[in-house]
């Protein structure tokens, strides 16, 4: 049974959609991190508390909540999870996650992106773009917004998904 899934391919706006096209795709590996943060096998307060330890700053803020849920759920993701992967404004591309992720430093993307996890485009080599203003509005909140947020990645309903 598959979990469905929305992903910002990078919190970097501007590089959203070649961050995908030029490494995520290329790679086949879809990439989030908090640089030196493994998440992998820690609950979502560890990782909280590692936040706010390696980043001070962000103590008392969103952040650390926000990196934590986005962590933990990316760390979870299973083969034949589905995920519709973020650009700007649209939606650059459905994948199928084909295994487990993985912490790894080397060959490590911009913005030290370690948590990794391996895909395969849902429709081969026909990348689906789909304007977010495309979206329908009765599910246009669960796709784009948690709690008025953008989130990195968040889990959404399979009906929305469909």
């Amino acid at each position: 049974m598959a979990n469905y899934y929305v992903l910002l391919s990078t919190h970097i706006e501007k590089e959203r959609d070649t961050f995908y096209a030029k490494k995520q795709l290329r790679d086949r590996r879809l990439s989030i991190g908090w640089g030196d943060i493994n998440p992998i096998n820690k609950s979502q307060p560890e990782i909280k508390r590692i936040i706010e330890d390696f980043y001070p700053d962000f103590k008392g803020t969103v952040n650390p909540d926000i990196g934590a849920k986005s962590l933990t759920l990316f760390a979870n993701l299973i083969p034949s999870d589905i995920v519709f992967v973020r650009g700007v404004a649209k939606i650059l591309d459905v994948v199928i996650v084909n295994g487990t992720a993985y912490f790894d430093r080397a060959g490590h993307y911009d913005d030290e992106y370690y948590l990794k996890v391996p895909f395969v485009p849902l429709f081969g080599d026909k990348q689906i773009r789909i304007k977010t203003a495309d979206i329908p509005d009765e599910i246009y909140n669960e796709v784009v917004y948690e709690g008025g947020r953008s989130m990195v990645i968040r889990q959404i309903e399979e009906a929305t998904a469909r």
